[in-house]
C-alpha cells in the first residue's frame, strides 16, 4: 500500500471544525449519538490529550464514539479500510462480514460491493488512521504522535476481533502501549491512558479512571502485560455497569422463546 503510506507520512491533524467532520456529525452521526455518557471522575477533568482504549461494539462503536466522546479524537482502523476500492471491498467482504460477522459469502459480497464505494468518506469523517500488522506500524505511531502533539486524543480499539465481537475483550493488542512508550521517549510526557466502554443496547458510554504506562514499565511489566491491565479495566466497566442489563434482556428473550 505505497500510496497509503505516503498519505500517512504526510498526515497532519485537522482542526475540529474541518468541513468533512462537521458533515459526518450532521448526517450519519445523528443516528449513532450516545444518549448517556458517565465518567468515574469529574468529567470536567477529562483530558483533551490522551490515549483512549475502548471496546469495538462491532460497526457501531467507532461511529458512536466519533460523535459522542467529549474530546476531539483520531482513531486507529485497519489499513484495509482506508486503501483503494479493491482494498476496502476485500476488507469489508472477507474480514468484516465473513470472518467477524459470520455472514454468508453472497450477502457479504453484496454489502461490501456497495459500502466500499462510499465508505472512504465515512472513514475520513470518523478521523481514522490506518494501522498495520507489520513493520509499517511505525507509520501509524508517527502519525499518532502528531495527534498528541496537537493536543488531541488518540482512540484505539485493541481487542482481538478476528473471530467476532464479544461483550468482553478476550485479549488486547499492545500497540497503544507502544504509542505511549514512544511518545514518552520523544517528549518525556507520560500521557494518560483512559479505558472506556460503549454499550450499544443502551447507547451509553462509561469512562473509566486513567492509568499511566510508565509506572507499570518501572515495575518490570512488558507491553502485553500492560495491555492486559487495560483489557481488564474495559471488561470491568462492562461487568459493573452493563452486564446485568444484558443478562436481563437475554432472560426475557429466552423466556419468550420457551412460551412459544
Amino acid at each position: 500500500m505505497p500510496n497509503l503510506l505516503k498519505k500517512i507520512d504526510k498526515f497532519e491533524p485537522l482542526p475540529p471544525k474541518y468541513r468533512v467532520f462537521k458533515l459526518f456529525k450532521a448526517t450519519i452521526g445523528k443516528k449513532y449519538k450516545a444518549e448517556n455518557i458517565e465518567c468515574l471522575f469529574d468529567i470536567n477533568d477529562l483530558p483533551a490529550k490522551a490515549i483512549v482504549v475502548s471496546n469495538h461494539s462491532a460497526k457501531r462503536g467507532p461511529m458512536a464514539l466519533t460523535i459522542s466522546y467529549p474530546k476531539y479524537n483520531y482513531k486507529w482502523g485497519a489499513s484495509g479500510m482506508l486503501g483503494n476500492y479493491i482494498s476496502r471491498f476485500k476488507y469489508l467482504r472477507n474480514v468484516l462480514y465473513i470472518q467477524k460477522k459470520h455472514k454468508n459469502k453472497f450477502i457479504a459480497t453484496l454489502k461490501a460491493f456497495y459500502e466500499a464505494i462510499f465508505s472512504i468518506y465515512v472513514y475520513k469523517g470518523m478521523r481514522m488512521l490506518p494501522t498495520f500488522t507489520d513493520a509499517r506500524f511505525r507509520h501509524t505511531i508517527r502519525a499518532s504522535m502528531k495527534v498528541l502533539d496537537a493536543g488531541y486524543t488518540v482512540m484505539v480499539f485493541p481487542e482481538d476481533s478476528s473471530t467476532g465481537y464479544y461483550d468482553e475483550l478476550t485479549s488486547a493488542f499492545p500497540g497503544f502501549v507502544m504509542l505511549s512508550e514512544s511518545y514518552f521517549k520523544k517528549t518525556g510526557e507520560d500521557v494518560p491512558v483512559i479505558p472506556i466502554y460503549y454499550h450499544d443496547a443502551t447507547k451509553s458510554i462509561k469512562i473509566g479512571n486513567p492509568r499511566y504506562v510508565q509506572p507499570m514499565v518501572a515495575e518490570g511489566m512488558d507491553r502485553q502485560q500492560i495491555a492486559d491491565v487495560f483489557k481488564e479495566d474495559i471488561n470491568s466497566l462492562y461487568r459493573t455497569y452493563f452486564k446485568a442489563y444484558d443478562d436481563e434482556q437475554f432472560a426475557k428473550t429466552h423466556k419468550k422463546k420457551e412460551l412459544k
